[in-house]
């Protein structure tokens, strides 16, 4: 069954609200590149490392379990990740501050939730070494 457009923006308004992020939040840096410049924009999300429950359960295959991303990022649906070069674990949105920092390539980002457009994006990423 369809969502109706009253359901559909409850949903975006919970999304949207600090009930959802409270307490889980963290403030990090998204680094876009334009030309030869690059621009620092501080972003508040969910920043979670992914982690292996149980060593003795192996995967699919019979193979032992392993990780398929180092970190994955819960951002709003209207968050712009398109020509984001890294992700900075900074709250600072200066240069030497993102220098300074450990920094992470996202491997894949998909828009996630019960909306037709989503309501969450959830960005799977890479340590850069």
């Amino acid at each position: 069954m369809p969502l109706d457009d009253l359901k559909a923006a409850h949903i975006q308004s919970l999304y949207s609200s600090n009930k959802i992020w409270a307490q889980r939040r963290k403030v990090v840096t998204l680094v876009y590149q334009s030309g030869s410049s690059f621009t620092y924009t501080a972003v508040s999300c969910i920043f979670r490392p992914q982690t292996i429950l149980d060593l003795q359960i192996p995967d699919q295959a019979g193979a032992d379990p392993r990780q398929q991303f180092d970190l994955l990022m819960v951002v709003p649906i209207g968050t712009n990740l398109t020509g984001v070069v890294y992700v900075a674990d900074t709250t600072t949105a200066t240069a030497p501050a993102v220098e300074a920092a450990t920094k992470y390539a996202i491997v894949e980002a998909l828009p996630v939730g019960m909306l037709p457009t989503g309501s969450r994006i959830v960005a799977k990423m890479r340590r850069l070494r």
